[in-house]
């Protein structure tokens, strides 16, 4: 049975296994190997994540909108590594992905698009001139200690390299965990920062700056196959293997645009910790928008409102509200059109100067800066 060990306040791992994180082939393997039995009874999550991160040396980076102290009841036989982190990523409603030498658990829009984010951002780094492109993709660890703010890691890393950094702003003030990950691009140790926020890089022209702006809804990569005479029916077969693609068929090529792991599941060059193979996780369900007349009122009110309507766990942080001097009573006004439910919590709260984190079907709501 693997055992649980200690985890730091915000889920990271507190430094290497004494033998170094796996990375590569060795990260792969580890993946695989099967576990005879897992099991946890009412284990905090930190706990079972830092007992198979210890165990299996794996480099595992737990997004701060994933409650470390939440419960868990698992048990598992003959389960491989990557099955253990799946099912727990099932079971507690986070998804999962594997950035280089790092494995990500968060929100299921995160993990879906953090690597196709990377690969688009890396491949422009590439068209920058070398010295631009030497600082972004120069692979190195990246550390913290215990209370570090995610605001400065930023500003520091990129400091680091010589990197104007804008858009800091757009992150709150936060309190992290210590963590001790193996090396990884400038891109990559931004991004895994400023994913939790939902923002992603923008790089300058010149690769002397970057910005951190909003995920965008729609991200895919386009690449092109030869389908020979053969492409209407490759392409079908491909439709099959990655439904949530978009494939045309142009002559004898075939044009495909979608996730990396979709591109990956086409070719066969699929990996761990991919999107898992249709058939075998539940279909995607149609993205749910909702539509608000204008709408005015107390802050607190509005939010109980649709928290009821919408079956959220509302929680609000009065005290920093306070601290920041903004009453929770504060008149907002409001009206959106098929946004989605992060759009529409959004309308709501900036008026008032407040911004939120949800996690399922909890939001917290708290001053923006």
């Amino acid at each position: 049975m693997i055992a649980a060990a200690g985890f730091t306040a915000a889920g990271q791992p507190t430094g290497q296994p004494p033998d170094g994180w796996r990375t590569g082939p060795a990260l792969a393997k580890q993946l695989a190997t099967v576990v005879p039995n897992a099991r946890w009874s009412d284990a905090p999550l930190r706990r079972v994540i830092h007992g198979l991160s210890y165990a299996g040396r794996l480099a595992i980076l737990v997004d701060r909108r994933v409650d470390p102290d939440q419960r868990l009841d698992l048990t598992l036989h003959d389960a491989s590594y990557e099955d253990i982190l799946r099912q727990i990523g099932e079971d507690r409603g986070f998804g999962m992905t594997v950035l280089g030498p790092v494995i990500y658990l968060g929100p299921p829009d995160a993990s879906t698009r953090l690597r196709t984010i990377s690969l688009l951002l890396r491949q422009e780094a590439r068209k920058l001139p070398a010295e631009a492109e030497r600082k972004l993709l120069r692979a190195a660890r990246m550390r913290w200690p215990d209370l570090a703010a995610p605001r400065e890691l930023l500003r520091t890393l990129a400091q680091d390299e010589g990197i104007a950094l804008a858009g800091l702003e757009q992150v709150p003030h936060d309190l992290w965990g210590g963590a001790d990950l193996p090396p990884l691009s400038l891109i990559d140790r931004l991004l895994l920062i400023a994913v939790q926020f939902d923002l992603t890089l923008k790089l300058a022209p010149d690769g002397r700056g970057v910005t951190l702006v909003p995920i965008p809804e729609d991200v895919a990569i386009v690449k092109e196959y030869p389908g020979g005479r053969q492409a209407q029916q490759l392409a079908a077969k491909w439709a099959a293997l990655a439904p949530d693609c978009e494939i045309q068929v142009a002559g004898e090529r075939i044009i495909v645009r979608g996730l990396v792991e979709d591109h990956e599941r086409i070719t066969g060059a699929g990996r761990p910790l991919a999107r898992p193979a249709p058939g075998k996780v539940k279909p995607a369900r149609a993205k749910k928008t909702f539509t608000v007349n204008p709408t005015k009122g107390p802050l607190d009110r509005v939010l109980q409102e649709l928290a009821k309507k919408l079956q959220l766990d509302l929680r609000i942080d009065r005290k920093a509200l306070e601290d920041a001097g903004i009453s929770p009573s504060v008149e907002v006004s409001f009206g959106v059109r098929e946004a989605t439910l992060d759009e529409l919590l959004r309308a709501a709260v900036e008026p008032a100067g407040c911004t939120f984190r949800r996690t399922g079907k909890v939001v917290e709501v708290f001053p923006a800066r």
